[in-house]
């Protein structure tokens, strides 16, 4: 077995790069990789990276590990290797971003689902395995060091409530425009695809299509994803439509910031800013599983129709799931985001609505009737996405409620909650 480099024997890269605003650590790798002429593989594996595997020779792989945290050897190796220091490295990983973010957020998700793998293998609400992205981004700022290696790859594309560029005025993609393959991943546990290439640039496609001949030689797709149509993105056809779901992601993008709010209302409650992400979830969960019953809260009619496409094709999944000796999935159907990110936008401008209600009995008004509608539709599901993990206190007050009188009081329910992870707002709060 291979000896494992200490950090002592290991020297600094010849050349290293300054990180980007929002930069992830797979983009930072792949323009570092390129400024170097190397592949990503062999460049982590040069950086001593990652210290626990047992044989660093064999294979050249990239754990999706790397892109939510780094181990403390990791951490020392890869701030010794590029010279970047403990907040720089830092600011590369999604795990940085949990301040903000519910699914990334340790004390939201619950016991059971604390550490890395966790956030890696059963977190819908993380893009681990594949990213997103807006090709004018990607260009770069014009500056001389983006022009040769490209923009950053943000870490916020890899969160669905990021949905598209109001900056740019583009919907994210996910897949190539001419392979039609996910841009950056492949359909793997490695972060970054084909980790050997070094002939790559950092805004070409890395997927592998599938050649005719299985023999044949497989390269890369290397589309340049900088010059992807805007004619060929979906695009809500009304003005309207677009507006209201630009709007939405500006107020997501500020409260997502570094310098955005610590704490935001939902349902007339000042909660952290994670957990308000924590209670956009359960709601979207609820309108997926009870539409068209939210049909009518639909910001446009179009936006209706979009969802009416994404709620058919999920109620169908429901139903084949229900088939199958995994029964257990069967709620995935409706939990999991949409990979469509109109479709995305759409339901969330829906539960975002919700939420801005000034208290629990305006929202009451919305949510009680699709926690009805859910029990009547499959009474089990329904008491999971009726008590929403790191869900705050106003929501489950909302979601417990019971005309008949069935369920516990409103006082019960509150005092049963875990106290402080949410203040009632003495005032209303502008940034919800």
């Amino acid at each position: 077995m291979a000896e494992l480099p200490s950090l002592s024997s290991l020297r600094s890269l010849p050349r290293s790069l300054d990180p980007l605003e929002d930069e992830s650590l797979p983009g930072y790798v792949l323009r570092l990789s390129h400024r170097l002429g190397v592949g990503p593989g062999p460049l982590i594996l040069r950086m001593g990276i990652p210290s626990s595997r047992k044989d660093r020779t064999t294979l050249v792989r990239i754990p999706i590990s790397c892109a939510i945290s780094l181990g403390e050897a990791d951490l020392d190796a890869f701030c010794h290797a590029t010279r970047l220091s403990r907040q720089e490295t830092a600011g590369l990983l999604l795990a940085s971003l949990g301040t903000r973010y519910g699914p990334l957020s340790s004390d939201f998700r619950g016991r059971s689902s604390s550490g890395t793998s966790r956030l890696q293998y059963n977190n819908p609400w993380l893009l681990t395995t594949r990213t997103q992205y807006c090709p004018d981004c990607l260009v770069g700022d014009g500056s001389e060091i983006q022009q040769r290696h490209g923009g950053a790859w943000r870490r916020l594309w890899r969160l669905p409530p990021v949905f598209s560029c109001p900056h740019h005025e583009r919907f994210l993609r996910r897949y190539c425009h001419l392979c039609g393959e996910l841009a950056q991943n492949r359909h793997s546990n490695d972060l970054i695809a084909r980790p050997r290439d070094s002939d790559l640039h950092p805004v070409r496609c890395r997927a592998t299509p599938k050649p005719g001949n299985p023999r044949a030689v497989r390269p890369a797709c290397g589309a340049d994803l900088t010059q992807a149509p805007r004619s060929e993105e979906p695009m809500p056809r009304d003005h309207q439509s677009r507006d209201v779901l630009f709007t939405l992601q500006k107020k997501y993008l500020s409260f997502l910031s570094a310098h955005g709010p610590e704490q935001v209302s939902s349902i007339g409650w000042l909660t952290p800013t994670a957990q308000y992400f924590q209670d956009l979830r359960g709601v979207v969960a609820l309108i997926f599983m009870t539409w068209p019953e939210a049909r009518p809260h639909a910001a446009t009619p179009e936006l209706a129709r979009i969802i009416d496409t994404e709620a058919e094709r999920r109620h169908e999944l429901f139903h084949r799931r229900g088939a199958q000796p995994r029964k257990n999935l069967r709620s995935t159907a409706y939990t999991d985001p949409p990979d469509d990110p109109i479709a995305t936008g759409a339901v969330l401008e829906i539960a975002d609505r919700f939420l801005c209600t000034p208290d629990e009995e305006a929202a009451a008004h919305f949510l009680v009737p699709l926690a009805d509608e859910a029990k009547r539709i499959h009474q089990p599901l329904s008491y999971t996405l009726r008590s929403p993990r790191g869900a705050s206190i106003p929501l489950r007050v909302v979601l417990a409620y019971s005309p008949r009188g069935k369920s516990r009081t409103r006082s019960d329910v509150i005092q049963g909650v875990s106290a402080g992870t949410a203040t009632r707002a003495t005032g209303r709060d502008s940034s919800g």
